[in-house]
């Protein structure tokens, strides 16, 4: 089984700017939060974007790196002890299969408490840059978290976000075209190998769809494959399984994200190449769940 962590995407920046302290209120935090996902949502609309929504994971994460930076005098998406954005989002509670994407900045010369002046201006400020605006912008984000705190002249402010991940182009397939893009793609490393070509196999189907159950829970799977074929069918003399996970991979899955698939199965062979010489059949199942985990799985079958 192989497997590929979530994507993350982060940046930063720093201003330098003057508030007199008259302009500095108090403003209670979930207000303050309120107004960063107001903003974050106009500039996705402006864009056509779906809207993102509040998260008390990513504003656990946030908050925590915002006042970490503060206590501990740095300015990184990795503090000094190694953690990384995903470290933080994953000790808050969040899943490793999700995209994850994280934006700080600070303001030095400004004097704390933050208020919404300040939220704003650190908006305007995100949507300037290239690298800030493609977090906000993203299409594989649903959820949003912000974080904010100050001391002496400096505050430092925390935008993280979290979802699915976004389709990687390519038409969405149903289940019979992910199976016949799967089939198509194994052939053709087949064929490289010197190997007969595979045919489709129902019997096989079933057997993938049931180990991908299994899979997809992270649990072991069974010591008797043939145990999980259908009832009727009979025959069948040998079978080997190849499974692989990936996260941030969106709702969908196409002809190109089979292949990719494949293809990292054909880069770390292990024993017989995709069934080797005695295979002749193929069963493949394919599933993305909500926190963007996709999941498939090959079986190669041989039969008297």
């Amino acid at each position: 089984m192989t497997q590929a962590i979530a994507r993350g995407l982060a940046a930063l920046a720093i201003w330098s700017c003057t508030f007199p302290a008259s302009a500095q209120e108090t403003e209670p935090l979930d207000e303050l939060r309120a107004r960063a996902l107001d903003l974050v949502n106009e500039a996705r609309e402006e864009a056509g974007l779906s809207t993102l929504r509040a998260d008390a994971i990513l504003d656990e994460a946030a908050q925590g790196h915002a006042t970490d930076m503060i206590a501990e005098d740095y300015y990184a998406h990795v503090a000094p002890d190694g953690t990384t954005p995903l470290d933080r989002f994953l000790a808050a509670g969040g899943s490793l299969w999700s995209l994850t994407g994280e934006n700080i900045a600070m303001c030095s010369g400004c004097t704390p408490p933050a208020d919404m002046s300040r939220v704003e201006a650190f908006q305007t400020g995100w949507m300037q840059s290239p690298d800030h605006r493609e977090n906000i912008l993203s299409e594989g984000f649903d959820r949003f978290g912000f974080g904010i705190a100050g001391e002496g002249d400096e505050i430092h402010a925390v935008q993280t976000f979290a979802g699915p991940g976004a389709d990687e182009g390519g038409a969405p397939l149903d289940a019979d075209g992910i199976r016949s893009a799967a089939l198509e793609a194994v052939n053709a490393r087949r064929a490289e190998r010197d190997l007969a070509p595979l045919e489709a196999s129902p019997a096989l189907d079933t057997v993938a769809m049931r180990l991908r159950e299994s899979v997809a829970s992270d649990g072991a799977l069974p010591d008797d494959l043939f145990g999980l074929l259908p009832a009727d069918a009979t025959g069948w003399t040998s079978m080997s399984v190849r499974s692989a996970s990936r996260g941030g991979s969106g709702s969908a899955h196409s002809s190109e994200e089979v292949e990719a698939f494949v293809e990292d199965w054909a880069s770390s062979e292990a024993g017989a190449p995709f069934g080797g010489d005695r295979a002749g059949y193929l069963g493949f199942a394919a599933a993305t769940q909500e926190n963007g985990r996709a999941t498939v799985v090959a079986v190669f079958g041989g039969r008297d």
